[in-house]
């Protein structure tokens, strides 16, 4: 079975660097974006299969990544939104537009996230959405 890779989509450089060196650290292969837009070329370059996703970002949000992104060939990565923006209209949204997970950053250390990301990737295919807020 190949490593899987992760696109982590996030805009703080600092937390980029601490989901990337966690996730490379359990085996992953990680490929970062600081945008929608970079998220989107890394996507048709990668074909990840789980994707990180910050939902406040300039350039491309993370809402208007998830409409761009269904709209490619390349659709099928599972997706997990963390994010401090807690909504219940922006987390049902993102679970129309088929996001696996919906995590609070605030309440999330990079292990429980990474622990998060190994479940998505070993469940079926079907979403799971939850939003732990």
């Amino acid at each position: 079975m190949p490593t899987p890779t992760i696109l982590i989509v996030e805009d703080n450089a600092d937390l980029q660097k601490i989901y990337q060196t966690v996730l490379t650290g359990d085996g992953y292969n990680v490929v970062v974006a600081g945008d929608g837009e970079a998220a989107l070329q890394q996507v048709a370059e990668y074909h990840p299969d789980l994707i990180l996703l910050d939902m406040l970002m300039v350039n491309l949000g993370g809402l208007e990544f998830l409409r761009a992104y269904r709209k490619t060939a390349d659709a099928d990565a599972k997706i997990i939104i963390v994010s401090n923006l807690a909504s219940p209209e922006l987390s049902q949204e993102a679970i129309k537009l088929g996001v696996d997970r919906y995590l609070a950053k605030t309440q999330l250390t990079p292990r429980e996230l990474a622990r998060e990301v190994k479940t998505i990737l070993a469940a079926p295919e079907t979403p799971i959405a939850s939003a732990h807020q």
